[in-house]
């Protein structure tokens, strides 16, 4: 009776996984950008925002949850693994691209970056990456990946702002 235990255990887990994998890849949602002014505004999908952000909690749940009292001195090493993981689970479900009639910007928690239109000399469609988009020029880079709404829209606003045919690869 254990043996089909673990069996079916084994198969709810790889359908709980397929499930998941699949709600959060879904293309459901805005396709166009929220508009604040002359400022466009890419969040990221809130699947995938959801994922990260219960991943996080997940991931703190397992770094403080005290499984044996008698490991408490010995478990520094995992409570920091699973910090570090929350804090990057957080970094993946944070962050927005903007677009406006000077530049691109891409903002994550503690890091942004952009590039002004005049500045791309480049871009390169990313298939491989889940049709990242690369934007290249003055020795910087930046790039969108899927997880930000309205993919096409934004490649299309990007391609009317450079003059540019992207590459793909």
């Amino acid at each position: 009776m254990p043996d089909l235990l673990d069996v079916v255990k084994g198969v709810a887990t790889v359908a709980l996984i397929a499930f998941a994998t699949r709600w959060v890849t879904m293309d459901r949602g805005s396709d166009s950008p929220k508009i604040k002014g002359a400022v466009a505004i890419y969040p990221i999908r809130w699947p995938v925002r959801a994922a990260a952000y219960m991943a996080a909690v997940l991931c703190l749940v397992f770094a403080f949850a005290d499984l044996r009292s008698g490991l408490a001195g010995r478990r520094w090493p995992v409570t920091l693994l699973f910090v570090t993981l929350a804090l990057g689970a957080v970094w993946f479900g944070t962050g927005a691209v903007t677009s406006d009639e000077t530049a691109i910007s891409k903002r994550f928690l503690w890091h942004s970056s952009s590039l002004k239109w005049e500045e791309i000399s480049e871009i390169r469609l990313h298939k491989r990456d889940g049709g990242a988009i690369e934007l290249r020029g003055n020795g910087k880079s930046l790039i969108v990946d899927s997880r930000f709404i309205a993919q096409a829209r934004l490649r299309r606003e990007i391609e009317q702002r450079t003059k540019l045919q992207p590459l793909n690869d």
